[in-house]
């Protein structure tokens, strides 16, 4: 995993004009507080913070899409977040992005608020957050 390989991901996936440079990967990755899950072509970018935890990122380059990858990814990613004893996840996810709501959906994740006009493009984003611990739910 490199910072100029994870930068052409997203660039790819998300666009020139969205994608993050290679620079913000390299501190992401020298980061103690910040896991990246996957490799250059498929990965998530995790934040912790005490019990929580934020998925800053997670993207998939072009050519490895529709193949099941970021789904296995970040079943991973959810699996090791819930054995280092993180109670929530969460994430914002712009609401023009079907097959990405859908896949936090399919991993249990639900909405609880939307942040109107938050990108660029004038979408909003859709905040969302998983339970991993019931302690949490309490």
């Amino acid at each position: 995993m490199t910072p100029d390989g994870l930068a052409r991901t997203h660039r790819a996936a998300f666009g020139a004009d969205r994608g993050w440079p290679a620079a913000d990967f390299d501190r992401y990755l020298k980061d103690v507080t910040v896991s990246i899950f996957g490799d250059d072509s498929c990965f998530a970018v995790i934040r912790r913070m005490g019990p929580e935890a934020e998925i800053l990122t997670l993207a998939t380059h072009p050519d490895a899409q529709g193949q099941g990858r970021a789904g296995a990814m970040l079943g991973a990613a959810l699996t090791t977040m819930k054995a280092a004893r993180i109670e929530e996840v969460f994430l914002e996810v712009s609401e023009t992005n079907i097959a990405a709501t859908a896949l936090y959906l399919a991993h249990g994740f639900t909405a609880f608020a939307t942040r109107v006009d938050y990108y660029a493009d004038g979408s909003s984003a859709v905040c969302m957050k998983l339970v991993l611990s019931p302690t949490s739910a309490a």
